[in-house]
């Protein structure tokens, strides 16, 4: 365990307004509810916002762990597993909407498996917890629903995305866990 690095930053948060959103993205906002976006990944971003009748406050921040110092396979997976599930236990809230990255399969099976384990993490504690609007969203399906390019590289969809709502953030993970949060607030 000395050798772990945990890291739960939690950073400012972010105001905007809700028909500005609705202009920029071409969807209606629900109002007066929370949405959780999750991007799984070995430094899970995610994003909490929290609408009123006018303005949507967004709580960012990651789960970082780095194990990367801990030679056994078996002990790695165990701390970045225990520290995921009591991380995310703490921020999910059975209020919630809980919006979690559908895992893409790019080359490697390792990364795969780690990135469906966290996904399956998060629905089972939200699950326990009793929330009853869990989303399943892959980084496509949740960039199409706000308007985003989807055919184009993640840098440029990030940077469209962050000129569209006027952010300075260069966090992957949490542009992402941003879009995702968006994407539960959409009405259907």
């Amino acid at each position: 365990m000395k050798h772990l690095k945990e890291l739960r930053n939690t950073m400012n948060k972010i105001v905007l307004k809700i028909p500005y959103l609705e202009k920029v993205f071409g969807i209606k906002i629900k109002r007066n509810v929370v949405s959780i976006g999750l991007d799984t990944a070995s430094k899970t971003g995610y994003a909490i916002a929290q609408t009123t009748d006018t303005s949507v406050k967004i709580t960012i921040g990651f789960i970082n762990i780095d194990v990367s110092k801990i030679s056994d396979k078996e002990e790695r997976d165990e701390i970045r597993y225990n520290t995921i599930y009591k991380t995310l236990k703490q921020l999910l809230k059975k209020e919630y909407i809980t919006v979690i990255e559908q895992v893409y399969f790019g080359n490697n099976v390792h990364t795969l498996i780690i990135l469906s384990r966290i996904g399956a993490i998060a629905w089972t504690l939200a699950k326990e917890i009793g929330c009853t609007n869990i989303i399943w969203k892959s980084a496509v399906q949740a960039r199409k629903i706000l308007g985003l390019k989807s055919n184009v590289k993640k840098l440029l969809v990030q940077q469209e995305f962050k000129e569209k709502i006027k952010i300075n953030i260069d966090n992957e993970d949490i542009i992402d866990a941003i879009i995702l949060a968006l994407n539960g607030l959409a009405e259907k």
